[in-house]
């Protein structure tokens, strides 16, 4: 791959790449760094990705699995569970408890998804890639991944629902 089809094909991914890693990392100056990182990774592989038959997933793959490679060397050894489920923008001490909970919730129920629901919805509404680039990554066509994004979120729905609407069932006398 040449210096001028890197610049082309993958450079651009930096854009997208920047709101999963921010995801993972939660530190933005951190994120930076390990996005310039990646870059070079990827340069260095670049004869990989030459050869390589599906490069957006490759270049996400290596992304994610880079960032939490990241996560791995800074975390103590031992986390508690409830420290997996950091909640993203609502850690400012002035965010309503609820609404924590909620969205910890909601985290939790998507990373226990199935490995394509879990993926596609991650990219999706999480991450914001378009169907076509989703497309690219996982390799399904936009009407299938448009039917999985549907079954993942209405699963999230019901397993949330289930969470918080345990109280109505029993009646107490």
């Amino acid at each position: 791959m040449t210096t001028e089809e890197f610049k082309n094909k993958v450079i651009p991914f930096s854009r997208k790449l920047y709101p999963m890693l921010f995801r993972i990392l939660k530190d933005e100056e951190e994120t930076r760094d390990a996005l310039q990182d990646l870059m070079v990774k990827l340069w260095n592989k670049r004869n990989d990705l030459n050869n390589c038959t599906n490069q957006p997933a490759y270049i996400v793959a290596m992304a994610r699995n880079y960032s939490f490679d990241l996560v791995k060397k800074k975390r103590p050894a031992k986390i508690g569970k409830n420290e997996e489920y950091k909640v993203l923008n609502l850690v400012d001490e002035g965010a309503n408890p609820e609404i924590k909970e909620k969205f910890e919730c909601v985290h939790k129920v998507i990373t226990e998804l199935p490995e394509k629901y879990r993926t596609v919805i991650q990219l999706r509404d999480i991450d914001g890639f378009s169907f076509d680039e989703i497309k690219e990554i996982t390799g399904f066509e936009v009407p299938n991944l448009r039917v999985i994004l549907s079954r993942a979120r209405q699963k999230v729905k019901e397993e949330v629902e289930k969470i918080y609407d345990y109280d109505k069932t029993k009646q107490f006398v």
